[in-house]
């Protein structure tokens, strides 16, 4: 779905073994991507072909990187950033209320929230989080209506919660293991 509709070519010099590589580890990099973003991958790639002629394969740095930005790589897949979670941050996560908001952080900038402002910009977000999980509570105790967004982001948010809880059970698991 992404590497046949692009139609670059290797340059004269690299044999095919080696470009056959090159694709390969490409296309495992992207094996994670919805059938959506790929599509959207093709039309983000067309223009980055290298060369003076823009017909060489782009390099495997390039498509990660259109990658990231379409659709950032889950943390499932990065067994280095998940470790954190195992550590005792992930129960601390937990326990302050901020572990969707963490998990967020960690999927867009690939790094733990370490200095001052990366805490504080996740505890802002938990804490609007949270506040509008209240409000929803609230409304459904009331007998209110409910709007359809909020009600599928409650849904998505409680979902994700239970996800990240058990990634950081079975993170710690296994390092307990190990």
């Amino acid at each position: 779905m992404l590497l046949q509709p692009l139609g670059f070519r290797h340059p004269r010099k690299t044999d095919e073994a080696t470009g056959r590589a090159l694709l390969d580890a490409i296309a495992d990099e992207m094996a994670y991507l919805p059938d959506d973003v790929l599509i959207a991958m093709v039309e983000a790639m067309r223009a980055r072909g290298d060369g003076a002629s823009k017909d060489f394969w782009p390099s495997r740095a390039s498509f990660i990187g259109v990658a990231e930005w379409l659709h950032p790589r889950p943390l499932e897949f990065s067994p280095k950033l998940l470790s954190w979670f195992a550590s005792i941050e992930g129960p601390r996560a937990i326990e302050n209320g901020t572990l969707v908001e963490t998990w967020q952080f960690f999927e867009q900038k690939k790094r733990p929230p370490s200095l001052p402002e990366d805490r504080k910009r996740v505890e802002v977000v938990a804490q609007h989080n949270a506040r509008k999980l209240q409000l929803i509570a609230e409304r459904r105790e009331r007998g209110r209506e409910q709007f359809p967004d909020d009600l599928a982001w409650e849904r998505w948010y409680l979902d994700r919660r239970l996800y990240c809880e058990q990634a950081v059970a079975d993170a710690r698991a296994g390092k307990a293991v190990a």
